[in-house]
């Protein structure tokens, strides 16, 4: 009976830290994260949140508004990656507490803020992937409103390519906006796996700044005319020199 009983906690244990990828369906309607009624795996609830085991994924589909993980309904468990749909909004929110997620995946115009009126803080490294990205639809990280922010010394890594045929003029896009002041050892911003590379009709560039207390990681591009559209600029303006020395 001994034996029946170990060999039936060992199964639900290793049951518990499997690997499973989560869905967001939202079907509670209260947008909560730590809402195990508003997640499915393989189609319907397991009774779970994605917080069990870091090889846990969760994916958040598009336009699914704001979803809200708060330590005070639930706590930051470990995961492996959370995927963020265009059009949707994760905001990790606390009193006191780590986050512990090896990566955030920001699909299209998706969004994930950090929050907290007391502590928040970084249990681990994470990486922010934007994918292919552009002026128009790109994700964006805030975490500006911070009591307090234990960064303690992580890593942030940040990875994606910008889409250079999408680009046109010049312009800024804004990828994050961080609090500066930070405890606990500053934060490691690691920017070299941004595929920002400059060819022959574009140049840009990426930079991180600081200033007013926020420190933001900014892409700069400018589109460069064509040779054969800048002769033919160069050559209207040459004609219209040569008519008004005549007259």
């Amino acid at each position: 009976m001994k034996l029946s009983t170990f060999c039936i906690l060992c199964c639900l244990s290793a049951g518990i830290s499997q690997a499973a990828t989560y869905i967001w369906s939202g079907a509670a309607g209260n947008g909560i994260y730590g809402d195990s009624n508003n997640w499915t795996v393989n189609g319907t609830p397991n009774g779970y949140y994605p917080q069990h085991s870091t090889n846990d994924n969760a994916v958040i589909g598009e336009d699914a508004g704001t979803v809200t993980w708060s330590t005070a309904q639930s706590f930051f468990g470990a995961t492996n990656t959370v995927q963020i749909g265009s059009g949707s909004t994760l905001v990790c929110t606390t009193t006191i507490g780590d986050l512990n997620v090896n990566s955030f995946k920001l699909d299209g115009n998706s969004q994930l803020v950090f929050e907290s009126t007391n502590a928040f803080g970084l249990g681990r490294d994470f990486t922010l992937d934007f994918g292919t990205f552009s002026a128009a639809e790109h994700g964006s990280w805030v975490a500006t409103d911070l009591t307090n922010f234990w960064t303690n010394g992580k890593t942030v890594t940040f990875t994606g390519t910008l889409d250079m045929n999408s680009l046109s003029g010049s312009g800024t896009i804004e990828l994050a906006s961080i609090k500066s002041g930070q405890q606990g050892g500053n934060l490691n911003l690691d920017l070299s796996g941004l595929n920002i590379a400059s060819n022959s009709q574009v140049h840009a560039t990426v930079t991180q700044v600081t200033e007013n207390g926020v420190t933001k990681v900014l892409v700069n591009y400018e589109t460069v005319p064509e040779p054969a559209t800048a002769t033919l600029s160069l050559l209207g303006l040459g004609a219209l020199l040569l008519r008004r020395k005549r007259q």
